[in-house]
């Protein structure tokens, strides 16, 4: 089952990317002199085009009209704007609009904040040509994250690196991916084969019968029917409830993997004849070597879990 998992998530991967290959995505970098961050926006090359690289890229000082949803001039002067970049709110009217009424302000570029999902800004076609400034979406909270660290002086630039049509990370993915399953298979069919060697030369019995029922009781179409339906009930619910199920998955693929990392390096250590130390607590032995092992494997998916979302 975790080895399907591991090429379930490399598909779901390739999918994706397949899916985002037309979003034009860019990079907004906004600095302050000394420091430094890049953002993800969504543009359209079908607007100004942007720079194809950093170098290229023109630096606009940054005005915060996010008060402002920019349909028209009412309430803004011009000479507060010109020459900047603007970021305004998303929404009552149309991209094509926001960034005429910019450009008539003499505005350089135009960045709408959205607190919605990002899309790529589209307008009728005879709207493009009459557009001189480049235009992009940015995520409202990534201004927000921004304005909090650079404050109100903020340079910007914006562009838009080609989009490789294969994507090393995906290859990568599918490298991982493959060599789980090939691995997993290999470690599965060798104990398989120590097991059968082991009931051939008499050395099976009640224990070995037990496990084979047990095996046989696990995979029995009863339950292969209720795991499905288990499945696709979680599905259901994630897609209605995805912002909490989703912690739950995490904290379900921690537990998986630090079980998994913990099998790995456990057999690691008996094929190169680590030694073990054991102690006794009420009759009850422990392994120095197993707690050690759990307490790395449970860290290293904590961390993986606390620190996932980090640049």
């Amino acid at each position: 089952m975790e080895m399907k998992g591991a090429l379930g998530v490399a598909l779901l991967s390739v999918i994706s990317f397949i899916s985002q290959v037309n979003c034009q995505e860019a990079v907004l970098q906004i600095s302050d002199g000394s420091l430094v961050k890049d953002y993800c926006i969504v543009h359209n090359h079908s607007w100004t085009p942007l720079p194809q690289t950093l170098n290229t890229a023109t630096a606009y000082p940054l005005a915060n009209l996010t008060s402002s949803v920019l349909c028209d001039t009412s309430g803004i002067r011009p000479d507060v704007v010109k020459g900047k970049a603007l970021v305004v709110m998303r929404g009552e009217c149309d991209f094509s609009q926001k960034a005429l009424v910019a450009q008539t302000l003499g505005a350089t570029a135009l960045l709408i904040a959205s607190n919605k999902t990002l899309i790529t800004p589209s307008a009728n076609e005879s709207e493009y040509a009459k557009v001189h400034i480049p235009l992009a979406l940015m995520r409202y909270r990534d201004f927000l994250a921004a304005r909090q660290v650079f404050g109100d002086e903020m340079q910007v630039k914006l562009f838009a690196p080609p989009l490789s049509k294969i994507d090393p990370n995906i290859a990568v993915m599918l490298l991982i991916s493959i060599v789980t399953v090939a691995l997993g298979g290999y470690w599965s069919g060798a104990c398989e084969r120590d097991r059968l060697n082991s009931c051939s030369a008499g050395g099976g019995g009640e224990g070995e019968n037990k496990a084979d029922s047990n095996r046989v009781f696990l995979y029995s179409p009863l339950n292969v029917v209720i795991f499905v339906i288990l499945m696709c009930g979680m599905l259901v619910l994630m897609y209605f409830f995805y912002n909490i199920l989703v912690y739950f998955i995490i904290a379900i693929f921690c537990f998986a993997s630090a079980s998994a990392l913990f099998s790995c390096l456990d057999a690691v250590m008996d094929k190169i004849g680590c030694g073990t130390l054991s102690f006794s607590v009420r009759n009850k032995s422990f392994s120095v070597r197993s707690i050690l092992l759990a307490a790395v494997c449970i860290s290293v998916a904590v961390v993986w879990g606390v620190y996932r979302n980090e640049d």
